[in-house]
């Protein structure tokens, strides 16, 4: 790409750090392999739009962000049509299980738009397999941030590593790092002081602890002591709240009492510490209609192996519990619970993360994240914000990059393109076109023998 009359304002897009701008006799030639012009440009981060753009991409990076009068194309990119399209970054699920999930997942969650996923617990060495296999360009799939095995008081599953002493807790923490994790991941059976002393040692090797509140510890003391990541509303109430009453009926139905006294407290923490929180709405809201989804399976299923369909319905089987009213109305309020937190914090303006706790029965690899968005808005965030919830990444310190989410110079090349413009109604999350997956582009029509080819697995 060659300069045009307006060469000063193009080498500031181009090149934000350059020193001062000055006249030139030769052009600056930025040769991208892709360029998608005449786009609308969408931020997530503050809503804004851009409309009428060139964005250029070399290789897997963003190079060019430019109005279309300053695009004079150099070299032989390959050109995509923009015009009357929007293009956002891609997005992430911040709460995943990669390496128990569907086979299908990875090359599913492309065709939705999700381009990276926070692996929140697994056997490491299975996790950079399937991690291998995408960047080796094997398998379709998404960018992976990982923690390795969750760090438990107890063996509560496979990949659970004890930590039942802070010298365990210390280890695993030296373990972990010298392993390259990307952050760590804690749960519900941490006892008190190997947590305190997970958080210390993780924080002296610059690790992020993520996860469950240990039922031992306070959410607000986890606030405070610096867990960066909250996930699952359940994990608010699983430990000290619940303790404090009689029985679950009780806690339960005190729950309006808590969003009025304690939650404006523990979000005025989390504004204040920038801790991450990430509700999984979908996933309660799964569990609470699990009866009604098993007894009419949605057709998305149908993009899983024909092995985890019958798998699911077997491990779904509903009790009388599930198809009890009473029980259900009760799940109903914990997701309507967690969206009147979720808007407390967007209020209060701390930060919001969108997850689905993927590898979860009856969720759907990126399908469950577009439902998850739709639960945010619905809870009163705005569109963008909902967006942002996913495009945002897992941050720079947990395996994400600074521009994660962001369509500037120097930012992933990853990319959705839609027909409509989903800052005006989530539900235009279905509409896509292509998807830009580390520089490569996916068409819809290549988007859609994915999808044939995962039907008939």
């Amino acid at each position: 790409m060659a300069f045009s009359k307006n060469a000063c304002a193009l080498l500031i897009m181009l090149l934000p750090l350059a020193g001062g701008c000055q006249a030139r006799d030769e052009p600056l030639t930025v040769v991208p392999d892709l360029v998608v012009r005449g786009v609308t440009v969408l931020s997530p981060v503050d809503g804004s739009t851009r409309q009428g753009y060139s964005v250029l991409i070399e290789g897997d990076r963003v190079v060019g962000v430019v109005p279309d009068a300053d695009a004079d194309i150099e070299g032989d990119p390959r050109l995509v049509e923009g015009e009357g399209l929007f293009l956002m970054p891609g997005l992430w699920d911040l709460h995943t299980h990669l390496s128990m999930a569907d086979p299908n997942a990875g090359p599913l969650m492309v065709t939705q738009g999700v381009t990276g996923a926070r692996d929140l617990g697994g056997v490491l060495d299975e996790i950079d397999a399937l991690r291998d296999r995408i960047l080796s360009g094997e398998l379709i799939g998404p960018r992976m941030a990982r923690a390795g095995p969750t760090l438990n008081g107890a063996p509560n599953a496979p990949f659970h590593r004890v930590i039942d002493s802070p010298a365990a807790a210390r280890e695993a923490v030296a373990d972990l790092e010298s392993r390259g994790v990307d952050f760590l991941k804690t749960h519900n059976a941490t006892e008190r002081e190997p947590y305190f002393a997970l958080l210390d040692a993780a924080s002296e090797a610059g690790l992020e602890v993520v996860g469950h509140i240990p039922t031992a510890v306070a959410p607000l003391e986890a606030c405070e002591r610096g867990q960066r990541s909250i996930d699952h509303i359940a994990t608010l109430f699983e430990g000290t709240y619940t303790a404090g009453f009689g029985s679950e009926m009780e806690a339960f139905q005190s729950m309006d009492a808590w969003l009025a006294d304690t939650a404006p407290r523990v979000a005025e923490c989390f504004a204040r510490n920038e801790t991450l929180f990430v509700p999984t709405l979908r996933t309660y809201e799964f569990r609470a209609h699990r009866a009604a989804i098993y007894d009419d399976p949605p057709e998305s299923w149908a993009y899983l192996t024909a092995e985890n369909q019958v798998a699911y319905r077997e491990a779904m089987v509903p009790s009388d519990r599930d198809r009890n009213p009473v029980v259900i109305a009760l799940r109903e309020q914990l997701v309507e619970v967690g969206q009147a937190f979720t808007k407390l914090l967007y209020d209060a303006g701390a930060p919001i993360g969108a997850g689905t706790d993927l590898a979860a029965g009856g969720l759907i690899p990126g399908m469950s994240l577009h439902e998850e968005l739709a639960l945010l808005v619905d809870a009163g965030l705005p569109e963008h914000a909902a967006i942002w919830a996913a495009a945002r990444g897992p941050g720079e310190r947990a395996g994400g990059e600074a521009l994660t989410g962001r369509i500037e110079s120097g930012a992933p090349a990853d990319l959705v393109l839609l027909r409509e413009n989903p800052f005006d109604g989530i539900e235009a999350l279905s509409s896509i076109e292509a998807v830009v997956l580390r520089g490569r582009i996916l068409d819809r029509l290549e988007l859609d023998r994915i999808l044939r080819e995962l039907r008939s697995r």
